[in-house]
């Protein structure tokens, strides 16, 4: 199921991610609490990914943006005219869709900065959430589908080095990522039904600038660079496993707003 949130605001930093996925935490807070820490509370795989789309028509401007109390970057800052920003988020889990649902029915605002987080020039930044909406999924059927990624497909190995779609070694780490992802619980109880084929068709390096509490505090670092994947790309495998796939999102940090893809043709 995935749904569609359009957000009133006058501007976003570069780094927004992280906020979103609070945005998403308040959501559940507000229509199922013991959901939310079932989620949170825990080191588990999010069954969900999003992505939140920028208006082409911007004003882009450098500026000073105060992650936390600790840390000050300057960097880019997107100002709207009136246009809405549009998240979307899609999930396999049916309980969390229709909680982040109600919740974010419910919600109606949400402080994108707080204290002295997330402020740019020294000002706050304020969600108004006008509509939330549930769309229509494409059906999979078939073992082979081609996709198109709405945010980037972040592919990681063991030591957390990035690993590029050109790599020789990603389709075996994509598999391996893949099928730990599938044994969670709370997503399939069991690994992929046969291996996934990964074809490119038109794909490209992206960098992404990202930022997490833990990290902050684990590196001394305000931001972080993870470099993902994205474009057009052909995937074989059990039609199964392509949809839940398809719904959570595919690849490492889907729940920090990576790996959202949509089905073409």
């Amino acid at each position: 199921m995935r749904i569609k949130i359009t957000i009133q605001t006058n501007k976003l930093p570069i780094i927004y991610r992280h906020r979103i996925i609070s945005l998403i935490k308040e959501a559940l807070k507000k229509s199922d609490k013991d959901y939310k820490e079932f989620l949170y509370n825990n080191k588990i795989t999010k069954p969900f990914c999003f992505n939140l789309v920028i208006p082409k028509k911007k004003e882009i401007k450098k500026e000073t943006i105060q992650i936390d109390e600790k840390f000050q970057i300057e960097d880019l800052v997107f100002y709207f005219d009136n246009q809405p920003l549009n998240l979307y988020i899609s999930a396999y889990d049916y309980r969390f869709i229709i909680s982040l649902f109600n919740g974010l029915k419910r919600l109606k605002t949400f402080d994108f900065s707080y204290g002295n987080y997330s402020l740019v020039n020294g000002e706050k930044i304020k969600f108004y959430i006008k509509n939330v909406y549930s769309l229509n999924e494409r059906p999979i059927k078939n073992d082979v589908i081609i996709f198109k990624t709405n945010s980037p497909i972040i592919i990681e190995d063991k030591e957390d080095n990035p690993v590029l779609f050109d790599d020789k070694n990603f389709e075996s780490h994509l598999n391996e990522i893949s099928n730990r992802i599938l044994k969670s619980p709370h997503i399939k109880g069991k690994g992929l039904e046969k291996p996934l084929r990964f074809e490119p068709i038109k794909m490209q390096k992206q960098v992404v600038k990202h930022t997490l509490k833990d990290f902050r505090e684990k590196t001394g670092k305000p931001i972080m660079y993870l470099t993902g994947n994205s474009g057009i790309f052909k995937l074989s495998g059990h039609p199964k496993d392509l949809e839940i796939l398809y719904k959570i999102g595919i690849g490492n940090r889907t729940g920090q707003g990576f790996g959202m893809v949509e089905v073409l043709g």
